[in-house]
């Protein structure tokens, strides 16, 4: 029981300064902003980008999400932290699981959907970032 009191007493102090030397006030921290978008159903954005030359975002979307078919000038990377993602391309779809990463050349006609059963979350990094004249939505692929 001294042994555990003498332990107690070494570990709690060191762990309560530890959590006071956090700062969370610093220049680099970043804040998302939460974009709440509406597509087929309603997923959330949280954006952290901080300038135009990247974008970088956590989305959340639940079962059932797809966007629309998009192309987009520019190219799309991330990782899929939760669930699945669906990449539909004219002649194929590729599903990405949790813990895989995935890339979306430029200027490529790609519609991307939540593929699994549950929620999807995901990190994404837009290189330029994202920007609405970027991007130009379609109802069908187009005939090559």
């Amino acid at each position: 029981m001294k042994r555990l009191l003498v332990f107690l007493g070494l570990f709690i102090p060191c762990y309560f300064y530890a959590q006071d030397s956090i700062d969370t006030t610093s220049a680099n921290n970043i804040i998302a902003n939460k974009i709440v978008i509406e597509d087929n159903v309603e997923r959330i954005l949280y954006d952290y980008t901080q300038s135009s030359e990247l974008g970088l975002n956590k989305m959340i979307a639940p079962k059932g999400w797809s966007e629309p078919i998009i192309k987009a000038q520019f190219e799309i990377r991330g990782i899929v932290l939760k669930g699945a993602l669906g990449l539909e391309f004219k002649d194929a779809k590729q599903g990405i699981k949790a813990g895989d990463g995935f890339f979306i050349p430029k200027d490529t006609f790609v519609r991307i959907f939540n593929a699994g059963q549950g929620e999807l979350i995901l990190i994404e990094v837009l290189r330029p970032a994202y920007d609405p004249s970027l991007v130009k939505e379609y109802k069908d692929f187009p005939p090559e």
